[in-house]
């Protein structure tokens, strides 16, 4: 009993964390900017992708994460510093880009295949899930308390399902970003949109410079 008790602390405890960090209402808002020409059923299928995509990898470094580091040689400062610089980039290109006014019959055709191919990256990493949403799970990975088996399964399964509600919140926030969007002026859409990508490239930023102090803390 005081097994279960302890692993359900975890669920609300990593959802806690992973929440602000995916943002999934602040970064639906920033993917409009990249997906606002495409048509809300295609949006709805795509979002669910991206949340199945969220969870996979959330629960994978979660699971493997100080491994697959350990392996290559590379440090949670090292991620989060290169990934930080990716974030920012992506910011950086979203506050500039030109505003393009198209009308119904001019908007670009997207194809299936065209937009599979980013369904993984950049959409889900890293401007859904991004260094900072790893490292946490990496985190709690490594600081399951290591008691029976059963309390370790327990935890890890906890986790997951705090992983898995993030994922199908993010999924719905996506989805419904098409139906809030019809209802806001196109003029508000893309200054919100701006906002938010000027707030993405900050937390870039920020997290690259995380990571690069911890490197200077190293030496």
């Amino acid at each position: 009993m005081d097994e279960l008790i302890t692993a359900s602390r975890i669920i609300p405890a990593i959802f806690v964390a992973l929440f602000p960090l995916v943002n999934p209402i602040g970064t639906a808002l920033v993917l409009y900017g990249m997906t606002g020409h495409i048509d809300r059923k295609t949006w709805t299928a795509a979002s669910r992708k991206i949340a199945i995509n969220v969870f996979l990898l959330l629960t994978s470094f979660l699971l493997f994460g100080g491994a697959i580091l350990k392996f290559f040689g590379v440090s949670i400062p090292i991620v989060q510093l290169a990934g930080g610089l990716v974030v920012a980039s992506i910011g950086w290109g979203l506050l500039n880009q030109k505003d393009v006014e198209l009308s119904a019959n001019d908007q670009p055709k997207v194809t299936t295949t065209s937009l599979e191919g980013k369904l993984f990256y950049p959409y889900t990493f890293p401007t859904t899930v991004g260094p900072g949403s790893l490292a946490v799970t990496m985190t709690f990975g490594a600081h399951v308390e290591r008691g029976s088996q059963l309390l370790v399964l327990l935890q890890i399964g906890a986790a997951t399902v705090g992983i898995l509600i993030t994922a199908v919140l993010t999924g719905i926030c996506y989805a419904r970003l098409k139906w809030v969007t019809e209802r806001i002026s196109p003029g508000a859409v893309q200054a919100m949109s701006r906002i938010l990508a000027f707030f993405l490239l900050c937390i870039g930023v920020g997290i690259a410079w995380e990571g690069w102090s911890a490197l200077n803390s190293l030496d």
